[in-house]
């Protein structure tokens, strides 16, 4: 499937996933999947050898993004934080 190329000069939209070769010759994805705490954009990160599989796994980031099943940052909490309903 060839992807569709933007035209010269423009962007992609805020929020749009990103694939590109890195300087250590693996390709490299990052999924906007929400919003921290703190504000800030929750990025994820995916490196692969290929593009293909990059594509794969971006992808399949943007499902479960989508499906709502990305788990949060952080620490998990411990038994006695979950219990005592701090963190």
């Amino acid at each position: 499937m060839a992807r569709k190329k933007r035209a010269e000069g423009t962007r992609a939209p805020n929020g749009t996933s990103s694939i590109y070769l890195g300087k250590d010759g693996r390709w490299h994805g990052r999924v906007t999947v929400g919003v921290r705490d703190d504000g800030r954009p929750d990025r994820r990160h995916v490196e692969r050898k290929t593009e293909k599989e990059a594509i794969d796994a971006v992808r399949a980031l943007e499902r479960k993004r989508d499906a709502g099943m990305v788990p949060r940052t952080g620490r998990a909490w411990t038994l006695r934080q979950w219990l005592d309903g701090e963190a």
